[in-house]
């Protein structure tokens, strides 16, 4: 396998299939027996790939005895470009091949390294991880293998601890199937991915009418496929390569005829989608936008730019460096063939009928550039090769190009291109594994509890160091959050048989001075004099923090039981002016306690109302919640928001819950002080919403 420093491109995925080689053979040996291997799973796979477009690099495999103490394997390397269907689509084939070939254990990664997994990440164990994951996803039997930790010393013998090499974890996969495979959760999560995604392909296929030179229309007949390179070209263009189309050496306009040219819906896209003005010098003549056929010379004028920079790439080629047979072993041929016939690839046709003839030479050309590949390098000019090559052995009629126009069938309908906001939303449901049908009922502004609901559930829900956990996430491990804080006060209660001159809080910068002497924290009742200075506790603390908020404004960006403004009492201001101190029984006289229900869903909405309509914290936390984000909010006047209402809120408007004015900017919601206690339950009183959500590691 290739070394951590041997980065993926993001675009490309590596696979490698392990098949029951003995590794006790020679090297020849071992070779003619992968080569086999090589035969029957192309001749397997030919029915699902044989006609599909590839976007850069197709599905190969290469046969390799001997490299960093893997056993004898097969390799393959794609690069998927801009489509990840592709790369699913080699994900399906592994797994369809594991099904059908027993013994076969297969394993695929790309610059995510494990990316399967990240389709189950709901359903992973706990211990998963990147790190801990490497070496121990694999494919087999047509289901995903996860090589778990010996759990019991009798498991350390047949299950791998640390990171895992690849020959023991093919081994322990084959041997310990039932140990290894993965629940049924993540591998229903997987391959709902994939799921139907070969018949899937097949629907993504697009025809349109594009007007380009009559040999590139000869061209793209002969080997479809093609087309990818000649997008690509274009694509990917820069100006270097726009100088070799001033000229049009290889495809002049002159020439052009209306051709059916065969896309996938991603190509089609990109080409679809570029704004290019040709060379004056090129000959391209383009009619106005408004012309019904602008469409056609568009694409035509784009696919011949994009040949025109492919073939200028190429070096001098030597005679008949891809030609069409010269590299298909006739051995190797015969033996893909009766693989074929055996997979039903003919579809039961006779042979030498024209469909069978239709297949076999499909086939044929699939063999061949299977072979050629393990010749190929890597780089650009050896499509150009080929497009130069299919030029110097095809003979052009322009008559009779021209006059098939005629007959063409009429181009695919392109709407796909164009996709509603409700479409958008079906998808990201789909994607997302939402019902959107419950999403409705849970996210009805019209029932606020909803939303206060929702936020007491999320408070309730224990945090720890990896982040907060929403309701519906599993909590293996609880924290006990109350314990901890008992503690931590024990930490800072007065010891009584301390008589140190000096205190563990003189430390952190406590100290009193003349003008402290007033507002000292009380001694806690199992306080004793020392002949230190007094050590106080969290609950004094506490209380000296009330009454310092209890002199602020904080309290009125509350909505209190009753009534809107705040009717604790002012403290009162004794002769000398200063303000007089009272306990905080006495504070509490007249208060109203703090309607934290709707507090919360005030400040949701405000909140809701400042995003505009986009991404941000509140509409995130109600979305992991199950509840959808209502619509922006309409401001009637100055100082009232007002939520969208329907046709029977609108004539009971009057009887409607009171929707609060909007807080001032200084008036920021912050925790309640803690001098705003509730007064004690009564027998039909609603216990608040949330009174103090306290920090939890």
């Amino acid at each position: 396998m290739a070394e951590k420093k041997d980065r993926l491109p993001d675009d490309a995925s590596e696979y490698w299939l392990f098949p029951l080689v003995d590794t006790s053979l020679c090297q020849e040996t071992k070779r003619k027996f992968l080569l086999e291997y090589i035969d029957t799973y192309l001749a397997f796979v030919s029915s699902t790939i044989v006609d599909h477009i590839w976007q850069k690099e197709q599905f190969n495999l290469t046969a390799v005895t001997e490299k960093d103490n893997l056993p004898p394997h097969l390799y393959g390397k794609t690069c998927y470009g801009d489509n990840v269907e592709d790369e699913w689509l080699i994900v399906y084939l592994l797994f369809t091949l594991t099904k059908q070939f027993d013994g076969l254990v297969a394993k695929i990664k790309d610059s995510d390294e494990e990316f399967m997994l990240i389709e189950a990440a709901d359903n992973l164990p706990k211990w998963l991880e990147p790190d801990t994951a490497e070496n121990r996803v694999y494919i087999f039997q047509g289901n995903l293998h996860i090589i778990p930790f010996p759990q019991s010393p009798a498991q350390i013998t047949t299950l791998p601890s640390g990171v895992p090499e690849i020959q023991y974890a093919v081994k322990c996969v084959r041997n310990y199937n039932t140990a290894t495979l993965a629940s049924t959760e993540i591998n229903n999560a997987v391959k709902q991915r994939f799921d139907g995604l070969s018949d899937r392909v097949k629907k993504e296929v697009h025809y349109a009418h594009c007007y380009i030179p009559a040999n590139l229309a000869v061209v793209l007949d002969t080997k479809p496929s093609l087309i990818a390179a000649g997008v690509n070209a274009f694509y990917y263009r820069d100006p270097i390569d726009l100088k070799a189309c001033r000229t049009m050496r290889y495809f002049r306009p002159g020439t052009r005829v209306v051709s059916r040219v065969k896309f996938t819906r991603c190509l089609y896209a990109q080409l679809v989608q570029q704004e290019f003005q040709p060379d004056k010098r090129s000959g391209f003549q383009m009619p106005s936008t408004s012309n019904p056929k602008y469409l056609s010379h568009d694409l035509g004028m784009k696919l011949a730019h994009g040949f025109e920079i492919l073939c200028s790439k190429c070096s001098e080629r030597q005679a008949n460096s891809n030609g069409h047979n010269s590299s298909v072993d006739d051995v190797r041929w015969e033996r893909y063939l009766k693989s074929l016939i055996k997979h039903g690839y003919f579809k039961n046709e006779l042979e030498g009928s024209i469909l069978y003839k239709q297949l076999l030479e499909k086939a044929r050309q699939f063999f061949s550039e299977q072979i050629e590949l393990t010749n190929r390098s890597d780089d650009t000019s050896c499509q150009g090769e080929e497009v130069l090559d299919i030029l110097d052995r095809i003979t052009v009629d322009i008559e009779q190009l021209r006059d098939a126009e005629t007959d063409l069938k009429p181009p695919d309908d392109d709407n796909w291109l164009q996709i509603s906001p409700e479409e958008l939303d079906k998808l990201m449901f789909k994607s997302s594994g939402l019902d959107p049908t419950n999403m409705a009922k849970t996210g009805d502004i019209s029932d606020l509890n909803k939303m206060g609901d929702g936020m007491k559930s999320f408070v309730n829900k224990v945090s720890g160091v990896d982040g907060a956990e929403f309701p519906g996430e599993d909590d293996d491990i609880q924290f006990d959050g109350t314990g901890f804080i008992t503690q931590m006060q024990k930490m800072f209660e007065f010891n009584d048989n301390d008589d140190a001159s000096s205190s563990d809080m003189s430390e952190y910068g406590w100290e009193e001075s003349d003008e402290d002497v007033d507002d000292r924290p009380p001694v806690s009742k199992s306080g004793k004099k020392g002949k230190g200075p007094v050590q106080p506790t969290v609950q004094d603390y506490m209380n000296m923090m009330d009454r310092e908020l209890a002199t602020t404004d904080v309290g009125k960006s509350f909505e209190r039981v009753g009534g809107d403004e705040t009717t604790a009492s002012k403290p009162k201001v004794n002769g000398n002016g200063k303000k007089s101190k009272k306990s905080i029984e006495e504070e509490d006289d007249g208060f109203k306690p703090v309607d934290i229900d709707m507090t919360v869903v005030k400040n949701m909405l405000q909140s809701l109302e400042s995003q505009q309509g986009l991404a941000g914290p509140a509409s995130n936390i109600l979305g992991s919640m199950g509840i959808k984000a209502p619509a922006p909010m309409a401001e009637e006047d100055d100082d009232t928001i007002v939520p969208p209402r329907s046709s029977k809120s609108r004539e009971k408007k009057k009887s409607g819950p009171k929707i609060p004015p909007r807080p001032k900017p200084t008036d920021l919601p912050v925790a309640p002080p803690r001098h705003h206690r509730s007064p004690k339950k009564s027998a039909d009183s609603k216990p608040p919403l949330l009174v103090r959500q306290e920090s939890n590691v």
